[in-house]
C-alpha cells in the first residue's frame, strides 16, 4: 500500500452548491473544477493516493469512479473504496479498510463535510458543505500527509 492515503468524500468535498453546467456523464457533473484543482495540488505535493469513502461508491463501480475523476481533470490515483458497513458510521468503514491492509499507510487523512471520526479525530479535515475542498483546508491536509 502506498505510504499516504486520502479517504475522500464527494458531496460537500468535491463539489459545492454553486452553479454547474449539467453534464450527461453523471458523477462528472458533481466534481467541481476548483475542488478538483485543490485535490490535484495535494496529490502533487504529497504523492498520496485516494480511497473513496463517499456514498457514491455504493452506486458507482470503482472503474467508473476512476474514469469520472479523470474526465473531471483529476490526477489523483484512486486505488480503492471503503467497505459498506454502516453509512452513519463512516469512521468504522475507514477503520475496517485500514485493518484489512497488509501494510497500513504511514500517513492518512479523512476529508469529509459531515461525519465525525471518533476513531481518528486528529486525522479528519472537515470541509464546508457549501464550498467543498478549498484553500482553507489545504494547509491542514498537507500537514497531516507531510513526512
Amino acid at each position: 500500500m502506498p505510504p499516504k492515503v486520502i479517504f475522500l468524500d464527494i458531496d460537500g468535498v468535491m463539489n459545492s452548491v454553486g452553479p454547474r453546467v449539467r453534464d450527461p456523464r453523471g458523477l462528472v457533473d458533481f466534481l467541481d473544477p476548483q475542488n478538483v484543482a485543490v485535490l490535484n495540488t495535494i496529490v502533487a505535493a504529497t504523492g498520496a493516493v485516494v480511497v473513496i469513502s463517499s456514498m457514491w461508491r455504493l452506486s458507482t463501480p470503482l472503474p467508473a469512479l476512476r474514469s469520472s475523476f479523470a474526465a473531471a481533470g483529476c490526477t489523483a490515483e484512486i486505488v480503492d473504496v471503503t467497505p459498506d458497513l454502516d453509512p452513519r458510521q463512516r469512521h468504522l468503514e475507514v477503520a475496517a479498510w485500514l485493518a484489512a491492509q497488509a501494510e497500513p499507510p504511514r500517513r492518512f487523512v479523512v476529508i469529509d463535510d459531515e461525519f465525525d471520526m471518533p476513531d481518528f479525530p486528529d486525522r479528519l479535515v472537515r470541509t464546508r458543505k457549501l464550498l467543498g475542498l478549498g484553500a482553507r483546508e489545504l494547509p491542514a491536509v498537507l500537514q497531516l500527509l507531510a513526512d
